[in-house]
């Protein structure tokens, strides 16, 4: 209780500092999202205004959270009435109790992992419209350089993939297949990534599943929150993530709803297996799914690790 009360009242002085809240406010803050964090349980929390009624998101900062990489682009973002569409750093990581926080805006409105299960047909059908017209509204936020890990670093994205795919392969899981066979498919993968065409540097948000989709039955609004993984690179490298979100570990509604609806009269997952450039990209995505899964002591959905396999068999014979 008095850890808790000590982050408010830190919470409380950092937004006064900032000047988002006066001085005569006062504060509570509400645990929301309970995360795992180097083997210990941690919460974000709603931060309430109890006399202006605003609400901030007091947003634990796991490390490797690029969001602060992407927020002045999302600045340009609002709607009509100039609400931003997504949330936003207020307040910079800032430190506690051997952890880091952030404050950003608050987005009204319920996750869809919370809710799918009470959705109507109708409302999945304008849940995935929006959500589709939210990617393509990333997609035009532009930037000179192509992105990892907070940083620009290069204009050649065949670079990146390829060392990405040779740091990824070092991991201890594919020890359990055949080194022969990883060898040949990198190779093959670098050759396809070295006679590929790829788009300006174009903001993905790669993390999009149901507890990052936010929906406001009252309002309409359909928003993507948590850029943890939001980087600068090529459109179809953040559709990619897209297609595999619809074998990943998700609810069942979300992927016979929204991913068949998004992909009609686009790219299906079917399609892009036969493009080379695509089958780098799920061969290299499916990889880290593979990665996650391992690390966590979870069980890999199947269809995630066939796909791998197969594109494994199919580029290693090429």
């Amino acid at each position: 209780m008095k850890a808790c009360n000590d982050l408010c009242s830190l919470v409380y002085q950092k937004l006064v500092e900032q000047n988002i809240i006066s001085v005569q406010e006062k504060i509570l803050l509400n645990p929301y999202h309970i995360i795992n964090l180097h083997g210990k349980w941690y919460s974000h929390y709603i931060i309430n205004c109890l006399y202006s009624d605003k609400k901030f998101f007091l947003k634990i900062s796991k490390g490797n959270d690029t969001s602060s990489h992407c927020n002045n682009y999302l600045r340009i973002l609002s709607n009509e009435i100039g609400e931003y569409l997504y949330p936003l750093i207020l307040v910079p990581e800032f430190g506690f109790c051997g952890i880091n926080y952030f404050i950003t805006t608050f987005i009204e409105g319920t996750s869809l992992d919370n809710i799918s299960e009470s959705l109507t047909i109708d409302e999945w059908e304008i849940i995935s419209h929006k959500l589709l017209i939210r990617l393509d509204e990333l997609s035009t936020i532009h930037a000179p350089l192509y992105s990892e890990h907070n940083k620009f670093i290069t204009d050649d994205c065949s670079a990146i993939l390829k060392a990405k795919f040779s740091k990824r392969f070092k991991h201890p899981l594919f020890n359990r297949y055949s080194h022969k066979e990883l060898d040949k498919a990198f190779k093959r993968c670098c050759q396809i990534l070295d006679n590929s065409h790829f788009t300006r540097p174009s903001l993905l948000h790669m993390d999009v599943k149901p507890a990052n989709i936010i929906y406001n039955s009252k309002t309409g609004l359909v928003t993507l929150i948590d850029f943890e993984f939001a980087r600068f690179g090529d459109a179809d490298y953040g559709w990619t993530q897209v297609l595999l979100s619809g074998i990943n570990a998700f609810s069942e509604e979300y992927k016979k709803q929204v991913v068949p609806c998004m992909t009609k009269g686009r790219l299906t997952l079917k399609e892009a297996l036969a493009i080379p450039k695509y089958q780098c990209y799920i061969f290299y995505q499916t990889a880290c799914n593979l990665i996650y899964y391992y690390d966590r002591n979870m069980d890999c959905p199947e269809d995630m690790k066939r796909l791998f396999e197969e594109l494994l068999n199919k580029l290693s014979q090429e």
